[in-house]
């Protein structure tokens, strides 16, 4: 062998792909009728992104043995890392019948039929692999990965355990597993997984960022504004620290927002998604709805009734469904079903093939009602194949995709000020009112529900908040437990997350000086039953920088005020806009010391409280937030003019 040739694999060995480039220009022309080695060069050039000059030279290597399938596979990775994943299966496929047994090959096809959400025909691709090399460690934990998005939580908690009998340093096994256990709600587990990730690599992607995530959903504060800290100063610095949807529920900040969303979503952009062709005028837009929360499910909640009130006229509409979590007895997946002109579960098709299906049907306008939203149900990803000429960002996700082939994002003027346009990748378009649906006539159950039927004092103010624990910071809580202490005839009524969570929450109080019995939880209950126990609380105080949303709804549709303070992100201004729409903006605080002692005044003066009921009550026939039919009026001139 050639001398430099194997200087050449030493560099490769370190990791020093530069110097090795700089040896293979040297000998490029001394070797360039030796295909393995032209390999060797596409493979350092792949490893310096540099894939387009890949792709020539195992290209070149083909042409001098067509034959020769390290090159060929190795072409099926570099399409798949350009997301022409058409071009890369086909590679792979030749590939594979030059060597059936190259399990790099089936290995390599397996993950780009991951990335399309074909889930059986990745795991028959990776079991392939792994039968071929049973210890071939990426098959193995994509496999993981790949059986948890299948739904199959404890075959993956089985492999994951065994792979790290075999290797108990690995942070990828540690972090594979800790999203399993959160997947399965054991919320303890799962943190102790994250931090065993953390721990043997700090720079892990995304693992401080899901570990204060999974510790917000258990009340556990130790530390966490440390940590809050390194995922601001790790989120600056470009690191692939957290999800956007962990940077909205911890930093009050649209510029933060934005850079999490927008290092997400790189690895799924791709150059390939140019508008389509404007398609011939016809008398009805197509709108296409994809969302996986057409269900019991807080999305739902909101928008069911604006999607039975479109124009059938002028519009037909199209759901896409590709959740897991609904019953076919829940009445709102049965409700979006005879909702919708045609109604089709995606779930199991791949990206392109729901790309083919959209364009099949001739959708106008795609509307992506999730965006980072729902874990691993998000599929954002299906938008980059272009599924439709516009594609819209909307009301799932509060805040920007960050992703190039989202088009708008719908909003109003309270939610994105225009000092904050520039942190949305999308083009800003304002609704009149509040950018969120809602509904006027809910069904409610027929029990009489009573405080007794919860654990509530008779003759005791009521604070609550039915918020889910993640929301609940350390700084905020502090705030409720001081305005407590200055209203001694008051409870706090919290939502139950886990027996865990509600104990460390208790424990949180005691420190600061509040009983424990002066926190009250309550399960989670139907909302048929919820929008009725509501109306048991005097006062709702909301949660910094992730507001109440739906929730906040919910609580002035049952006629209880809902006390907010207003912040400079998306999230930190819903509750500020449907305030506001709903002729409440006395109910909007700007610091901490005014939700303070607006929480106390009402709390010691019953009339002013009074007043504020009978106002949210008397103005709700007539609240924009509740009238559907107008709602839908405005989406509509919004769809035309698009």
């Amino acid at each position: 062998m050639n001398i430099k040739i194997k200087d050449i694999f030493n560099l490769i060995k370190k990791g020093q792909f530069l110097k090795a480039e700089q040896l293979c220009e040297e000998i490029s022309d001394q070797e360039n009728t030796n295909h393995e080695f032209i390999n060797i060069y596409g493979y350092i050039l792949f490893k310096l992104e540099k894939i387009d000059q890949a792709i020539e030279k195992w290209k070149d290597a083909i042409n001098l043995n067509p034959k020769y399938f390290l090159a060929i596979s190795n072409l099926g990775n570099a399409y798949s890392k350009k997301r022409d994943f058409v071009k890369s299966i086909e590679y792979f496929e030749e590939a594979i019948k030059l060597n059936p047994n190259y399990f790099e090959a089936q290995y390599g096809i397996g993950n780009v039929y991951s990335k399309l959400s074909n889930y059986n025909k990745a795991l028959f691709y990776l079991n392939n692999a792994i039968k071929i090399k049973p210890d071939y460690m990426p098959a193995l934990k994509s496999k993981v990965v790949l059986l948890r998005l299948m739904n199959k939580n404890k075959d993956a908690l089985v492999l994951s355990d065994k792979l790290l009998n075999i290797n108990s340093k690995d942070p990828q096994l540690y972090f594979e597993k800790a999203e399993t256990l959160s997947s399965m709600g054991r919320v303890t587990e799962s943190i102790q997984s994250y931090k065993d990730s953390y721990i043997l690599n700090p720079d892990y992607p995304y693992a401080l960022g899901s570990l204060v995530y999974e510790k917000l959903n258990n009340c556990e504060w130790d530390n966490i504004e440390l940590e809050f800290d390194e995922i601001k100063k790790n989120l600056s610095k470009g690191k692939k620290v957290c999800s956007p949807l962990i940077a909205t529920t911890i930093f009050d900040s649209a510029e933060l927002h934005y850079i999490a969303s927008k290092k997400f979503v790189q690895q799924i952009e791709t150059e390939n998604n140019k508008n389509l062709k404007n398609k011939t005028k016809k008398n009805k837009l197509n709108i296409g709805y994809f969302s996986a929360d057409f269900r019991d499910h807080a999305v739902g909640h909101l928008i069911a009734r604006m999607l039975e009130c479109h124009d059938k006229s002028k519009f037909k509409i199209f759901g896409f469904y590709f959740g897991t979590k609904h019953k076919e007895t829940d009445r709102f997946y049965k409700r979006f079903k005879n909702t919708f002109d045609e109604f089709h579960n995606i779930f199991s098709m791949s990206d392109e093939e729901v790309k083919k299906l959209s364009n099949h049907l001739g959708i106008d306008i795609a509307v992506d009602l999730m965006a980072h939203t729902g874990g691993e149900e998000c599929r954002l990803s299906m938008f980059s194949t272009r599924l439709a000429q516009t594609q819209i960002n909307f009301l799932g996700y509060p805040g920007t995709s960050g992703a190039n082939f989202i088009d708008y994002i719908l909003a109003d003027k309270l939610v994105i000020p225009e000092k904050n346009k520039k942190f949305f990748s999308e083009k800003v378009i304002y609704l009149p009112n509040s950018y969120q649906p809602s509904e006027l006539n809910r069904i409610i159950s027929n029990r009489k529900l009573s405080k007794k039927d919860f654990n509530l004092p008779e003759n005791k103010f009521i604070y609550c908040c039915f918020n889910s624990n993640q929301k609940i910071l350390p700084s905020h809580f502090n705030v409720w437990m001081n305005i407590l202490k200055k209203t001694p005839d008051s409870i706090l009524w919290l939502l139950s997350g886990n027996d865990t969570s509600d104990k460390n929450l208790i424990s949180e109080a005691e420190k600061k000086g509040v009983e424990s019995k002066r926190i009250i939880f309550s399960k989670k209950i139907p909302i048929e039953e919820h929008l009725d126990r509501i109306k048991l609380a005097d006062l709702f105080l909301d949660t910094f920088p992730y507001n109440a949303h739906t929730s906040c709804s919910d609580c002035l549709w049952a006629g209880i005020p809902i006390l907010t303070k207003i912040g400079e992100s998306f999230p930190s201004r819903v509750a500020a806009s449907l305030l506001t729409t709903s002729d409440l903006s006395e109910l909007i605080t700007n610091s901490n010391e005014d939700y303070e002692n607006k929480a106390i005044y009402l709390a010691n003066n019953k009339s002013a409280l009074l007043k504020l009921k009978q106002k949210i009550e008397s103005f709700k026939n007539k609240n924009p937030l509740f009238n559907s039919e107008l709602f839908a009026k405005n989406i509509e001139k919004v769809y035309e003019q698009i």
